[in-house]
């Protein structure tokens, strides 16, 4: 095992997976890149690589955390719940097609401890200074809801079940990083498509060595 340590996120690598000090867990390795784009890593730490896909996988609870201080001000704080629960599931996995990078900064801000905690400090005083006290109770339920990451591992316990053969949702956002990056810097996105067979075996080989 080889342990990184970078400005941003801890890695954990093995010869067949990588994960991180946050619990994302990739198939794809740094030799996995290596191979399959080739000179990314040169312009791009691996760590760094890594640290996009977790920006985009953890946009999920900061966006619907968002979504449900916003609409409890316009409709039903339970109704506001509902649609960012529904809003969560949609975008966790959907988000590798909308993987950008003028947009990933941003979500990077909205991810942080800070600034989460600062708005859930701000709108929820305000929703106890106005008596909107059903939207408090609910608020402090989704706060601690998806900044735990509890509906994150949810899904992936559920998709778990049901993978088939497909590549996992945090290697497909990778993926989409590595061709987003790579077309930016004006290299083969074909390359990448290898990445799909590669993880595929390792999903596989992983699946085979935990009924051993």
């Amino acid at each position: 095992m080889n342990s990184t340590r970078s400005h941003s996120i801890n890695v954990l690598e093995t010869p067949f997976s990588t994960v991180t000090s946050s619990g994302h867990w990739f198939h794809a390795t740094r030799e996995t890149i290596k191979d399959y784009v080739p000179g990314l890593m040169k312009i791009y730490p691996f760590e760094d690589l890594i640290g996009k896909a977790v920006t985009w996988i953890d946009s999920a609870d900061s966006l619907a955390m968002i979504l449900f201080f916003g609409l409890a001000f316009f409709i039903n704080p339970w109704i506001a719940a509902g649609v960012s629960l529904l809003f969560h599931y949609w975008w966790y996995h959907q988000k590798s097609a909308f993987v950008n990078i003028p947009t990933t900064p941003v979500l990077k801000l909205i991810n942080q401890d800070f600034f989460q905690l600062l708005m859930a400090a701000v709108v929820l005083s305000f929703m106890g200074i106005t008596g909107m006290y059903t939207a408090v109770v609910l608020g402090i339920i989704t706060f601690f809801l998806f900044k735990i990451g509890l509906l994150r591992r949810l899904w992936d316990r559920f998709d778990a079940k049901k993978e088939n053969g497909k590549l996992p949702l945090n290697d497909r956002t990778l993926k989409m990083v590595l061709v987003r990056y790579a077309l930016y810097q004006n290299m083969p996105p074909k390359e990448v498509e290898k990445l799909d067979r590669y993880v595929q075996q390792a999903v596989i080989d992983y699946h085979k060595k935990k009924k051993k």
